[in-house]
């Protein structure tokens, strides 16, 4: 006679549904689209980091930038004592 009247029993009314893991699917497919494109752009579309990066480079700069007392009230060639030849305490 309940099933005549009601589709369903009270447990079954309230019973949670499986929606979220096709969101959670949905979401971590994109998340992987997305991966596969960084990573195709990282491979095909970006060159070689430039020279200008190299640890040779920078501190050839650096040395260039102290020579020439770039800043030197407050930037770099403060920072650096001239005496000694060593960077400032």
């Amino acid at each position: 006679v309940y099933r005549m009247k009601f589709n369903e029993t009270y447990a079954e009314m309230n019973k949670g549904t499986n929606e979220w893991k096709t969101i959670l699917g949905g979401v971590l497919f994109f998340l992987g689209v997305t991966g596969v494109i960084l990573i195709w752009q990282k491979h095909f579309m970006y060159g070689a980091i430039p020279h200008t990066f190299s640890e040779e480079w920078l501190s050839a700069q650096t040395k260039r930038m102290l020579d020439m007392r770039v800043n030197p009230v407050e930037g770099i060639s403060a920072q650096w004592d001239f005496d000694k030849n060593e960077w400032k305490k």
